[in-house]
């Protein structure tokens, strides 16, 4: 169980300014919908490829801005990638290309973003890592129809927050014994991880909300201290007051617009303003 943003906000005070934090069931939503259609998703082979493409991309950034040594986040992307059944090669010169020791053969990639509004007030974020941007948005604009959604701004309707999953040291570990933690290495919110996707074989999770800055830092500090991290990453939360029912009308044409995604290499997630059932 998560416990409620407004009943258990707590002020700590970091470098002398006062610093909301709490708990939060909004932010650590549990099943919905649209983590169901996800889930139901990832089990296709399309998906399974694009996101080992996207973990190599994402090692790749991680060395890059974290070098190798003592680089916590790179070393839980390696084991995801690991999982996913992407090859050595590919792990290792994604290092390689993140430290500078060898270059990037053929066209210079770029990450992109791109912001839907669809149906309902439905807003979409989609990421990619493209050596075309041209043929990238067009393969993603031609998958959001699907949905009827078009290209409009609606990036402010969401935070870019950095997000750390790992287990706790026992499992007699509570959420006020992680409480704790998240203050001391400088968290901003903190909660229980519910696995819809069961990514995680259904293990006992806990998630830290952070600055998308702090994440390396954070990463570092939970494996000092023992800590197993599961993930770490940076991603687009909507903000409580932009969120929006899922609109079940368009449920069809929602599920094909992601499995269009899927088939789509260059894209590397997805995030949407959709509100999380009780």
């Amino acid at each position: 169980m998560f416990r409620s943003v407004i009943s258990h906000q707590r002020t700590i005070s970091v470098l002398g300014a006062p610093r909301l934090f709490h708990t939060g069931t909004r932010i650590f939503a549990g099943h919905s919908k649209w983590a169901n259609i996800k889930h139901d998703k990832a089990k296709n082979d399309a998906k399974r490829s694009r996101e080992a493409y996207a973990m190599a991309q994402k090692i790749e950034s991680a060395a890059r801005m974290g070098g190798v040594d003592g680089n916590a986040s790179l070393e839980t992307l390696i084991e995801k990638a690991k999982k996913l059944n992407v090859t050595k090669k590919i792990i290792d010169n994604a290092i390689k290309r993140g430290t500078g020791e060898v270059s990037i053969d053929g066209p210079a990639l770029s990450d992109v973003q791109y912001e839907f509004v669809g149906p309902g007030g439905v807003a979409m974020i989609i990421t990619a890592t493209t050596d075309n941007k041209a043929r990238t948005v067009m393969l993603v604009k031609n998958a959001m129809g699907k949905f009827n959604a078009s290209l409009s701004p609606c990036l402010y309707l969401f935070q870019k927050k950095g997000e750390v999953i790992f287990e706790p040291l026992t499992p007699d570990e509570s959420l006020d014994d992680i409480f704790e933690v998240a203050i001391d290495i400088g968290a901003e919110d903190v909660g229980e991880y519910n696995d819809v996707e069961e990514e995680y074989d259904n293990v006992k999770l806990y998630r830290i909300i952070s600055d998308p800055t702090d994440v390396f830092s954070i990463s570092n500090q939970l494996k000092e201290r023992g800590y197993k991290l599961k993930d770490a990453s940076t991603k687009y939360i909507a903000d409580i007051d932009n969120e929006v029912p899922f609109p079940e009308e368009f449920a069809k044409g929602f599920n094909r617009a992601l499995t269009e995604l899927d088939l789509v290499n260059e894209v590397t997630d997805y995030f949407t303003n959709i509100k999380e059932e009780e």
